[in-house]
């Protein structure tokens, strides 16, 4: 069978850690009372689901609260790492929010750095695996002037980190509070440092959002389905050919009914789709995962293979890298076709 599922752009760390790890750090690290047991930790993670997405979205902040030391956040990043490797993937942007993990005294840039470390810690005893990290800028509060000083402190410690593990920035949270365009003199800041962006927009109900991210020059939009909203909307974004970095079982969790996700009308329409999992532990998916599913509802080889290619085109790493996948790929795709007398495009 054709696996094609590669490349992971869009990935929360504190969304996909190992369930029975966080368990027992939430335990250790007084997250949880004592004595708490692992069915009512597993209740407390995902009841949730079923709620609106202001409400559903405060279940990070369990998972955030472990993540208060070096320590901890390099041992999370290692591990999402391996599993990654072990599932074969082979370039992954790991996403986190370095303003999140302040409770205990970290700078933004120590909890940068810790992530870097863990990262590569695991690339070293991972060589099959690159890894690219995107810290989150976030939306709190009522507006965006809201954490407007801890949002900029995002973009200049990432800008130290550029090139030594962290390779962009995007914007994460609660996407409806406020004016979305406000955060436009932020991204100019990144744009300004030579910092790649992407934001989440378009997920939580408001497809004019992908509109204002095109406007504000992101590289690529993280979920923007519901640019289906309007034909102008959708319109534009086949125009632009905006990567968009498509989740599918995060986002029909609540219904879990896969073949009403807006994904395979953006695959009928030629849109610049890639496919990830979002949090591997909330969704209870991998990429694996969202590749079969899609393939169940009649999405053919090709155009998975094709959502590969996009995602190689649109990772924010160094040439090198690109380079590198582009040619893992062919040379997959080639042992793949001698052993099964089926052809494929190579890149």
């Amino acid at each position: 069978m054709l696996n094609s599922a590669r490349i992971e752009l869009h990935l929360h760390l504190d969304g996909s850690f190992n369930l029975k790890w966080a368990y027992e750090k939430s335990l250790m690290r007084g997250v949880i009372p004592a004595g708490t047991s692992f069915v009512d930790y597993y209740n407390l993670l995902f009841a949730n689901n079923a709620k609106p997405h202001n409400v559903s979205i405060t279940k990070f902040d369990l998972t955030c609260n472990i993540l208060q030391c070096q320590e901890d956040l390099s041992e999370a990043t290692y591990d999402l790492v391996r599993r990654l490797h072990d599932q074969g993937i082979w370039y992954a942007e790991i996403r986190f929010a370095s303003q999140q993990h302040q409770k205990n005294g970290l700078t933004q840039l120590e909890a940068l750095q810790a992530v870097i470390a863990g990262a590569q810690q695991a690339m070293n005893d991972c060589p099959g695996i690159r890894i690219g990290i995107i810290n989150c800028m976030m939306h709190k509060g009522e507006d965006a002037y809201s954490n407007w000083e801890e949002n900029l402190e995002t973009i200049h410690v990432t800008k130290q980190m550029l090139g030594k593990g962290a390779v962009g920035i995007d914007l994460a949270g609660f996407e409806n509070n406020g004016d979305f365009r406000a955060y436009a003199p932020l991204f100019q800041e990144a744009r300004d440092l030579g910092i790649p962006y992407t934001m989440h927009a378009g997920e939580m109900g408001i497809g004019e959002h992908v509109m204002d991210a095109l406007d504000m020059g992101a590289w690529r939009i993280g979920h923007g389905v519901n640019c289906l909203q309007k034909e102008e909307y959708l319109s534009r974004v086949l125009e632009t050919q905006i990567p968009l970095e498509v989740c599918v079982t995060s986002n029909v969790k609540r219904t879990m009914n896969y073949a009403e996700h807006a994904v395979l009308t953006l695959l009928e329409k030629g849109a610049n789709v890639t496919l990830n999992s979002d949090n591997m532990m909330f969704a209870r998916t991998n990429l694996m995962n969202e590749h079969a599913q899609l393939k169940m509802l009649g999405v053919s080889d090709e155009t998975l293979l094709q959502c590969t290619r996009n995602a190689i085109r649109a990772a924010f790493c160094e040439e090198e890298t690109r380079q590198w996948l582009t040619g893992r790929l062919n040379q997959y795709l080639e042992n793949y076709q001698q052993k099964e007398g089926t052809e494929y495009d190579t890149l």
